[in-house]
């Protein structure tokens, strides 16, 4: 018997012919019963030793027990049919496979993107189209990969700032901030035009406060605009109003080829001025200003120069003690509205 389950399941290819007469007429030992109650059977014995030379005990206990429930009659049978002899135990259909009735295979494989009831391998689209809802996604989706929005981007860049300036959190989320040039440029190298992005942003508090800021990226022009507004919080910086309202006196400037020509107001006059500088008193809290611009109206030297001339203008106090008059005197006398 053990012979013919070799034969079936094909494990061992050669045996020695003693093995194999020993092991085809070892039913007969093992069904035999001992004489003397007691007493084992030497034959028995005999051939257990035989085949301990071969195999360990736990093979030894098994083939003990197929013997013993072989009929010998079988074993002859199947031996006078030859090599080709089919056992009863062995598989009867060679071409079925058995494994599949194992448990572990029938266990469904689960794949991240593999349809509902299609186990265990997911069809494939004949059209990869987004309309295609047969494959569906079972992981949940990462939020972290996800685009953040503008309110956590603006409350990240709060907190930045706020530990580099230590200024208050709130009162940076609450700054008047106005991008005033965009454009797209490029630089060109010797491998070609390299695209980039840049964004002049001016921002304050409406009281007096006012920066300004560069920002270049090439990542993109919300990364720019980003860069910039942060360079304009780190800038900020004190301007001297008249009455907190407009310039100190009238104010001719020149920043390369811009010339600004700009003089105070008095109450209710408004904001007559070049709309980029318009937004720039926006943030600085500047009500009443006439001016004008000369030569070149390039926006960012416009900007830059009614900046520097804003932040460059002389106190009350100051221009009181160069003159020897009072601060109430000077303002009296020459900058009565």
């Amino acid at each position: 018997m053990f012979r013919t389950a070799l034969q079936g399941r094909s494990h061992i290819t050669s045996v020695s012919r003693a093995t194999l007469r020993l092991l085809a007429t070892s039913p007969r030992c093992f069904q035999k019963k001992p004489t003397g109650g007691d007493v084992p059977n030497k034959k028995i014995d005999s051939h257990l030793n035989f085949l301990s030379k071969y195999y360990n005990q736990d093979l030894l206990q098994s083939i003990k027990i197929t013997e013993s429930l072989v009929d010998p009659e079988t074993v002859l049978g199947l031996s006078k049919k030859g090599p080709n002899a089919k056992s009863k135990v062995a598989p009867t259909n060679e071409s079925f496979d058995y494994s599949i009735t194992d448990a572990k295979w029938q266990e469904p494989i689960l794949y991240p993107n593999q349809p509902d009831k299609k186990t265990p391998y997911p069809s494939i689209p004949n059209v990869a189209a987004p309309d295609n809802t047969h494959l569906k996604i079972r992981f949940q989706s990462n939020k972290t990969d996800a685009r953040p929005s503008l309110r956590d981007v603006a409350e990240e860049q709060a907190t930045g700032i706020a530990k580099l300036t230590g200024l208050d959190k709130q009162k940076i989320r609450n700054l008047y901030s106005r991008a005033i040039y965009l454009r797209r440029v490029s630089c060109q190298t010797r491998k070609g035009k390299i695209p980039s992005f840049y964004c002049l942003t001016v921002v304050g508090n409406k009281d007096g406060l006012i920066g300004l800021g560069e920002g270049k990226s090439r990542d993109g022009m919300r990364v720019a605009i980003r860069k910039a507004h942060w360079n304009a919080i780190k800038n900020l910086t004190p301007i001297p109003r008249y009455e907190n309202r407009t310039i100190i006196g009238n104010i001719d400037y020149k920043f390369h080829a811009v010339k600004l020509s700009l003089r105070s107001a008095p109450a209710g006059f408004g904001l007559r001025v070049n709309p980029n500088i318009f937004e720039v008193c926006q943030a600085a809290g500047i009500k009443d200003l006439g001016g004008k611009v000369f030569k070149s109206r390039n926006k960012m030297n416009t900007v830059k120069g009614f900046v520097e001339a804003l932040t460059k203008q002389r106190s009350l106090e100051d221009l009181a003690a160069g003159r020897g008059k009072k601060v109430l005197d000077l303002r009296k006398v020459y900058y009565s509205a």
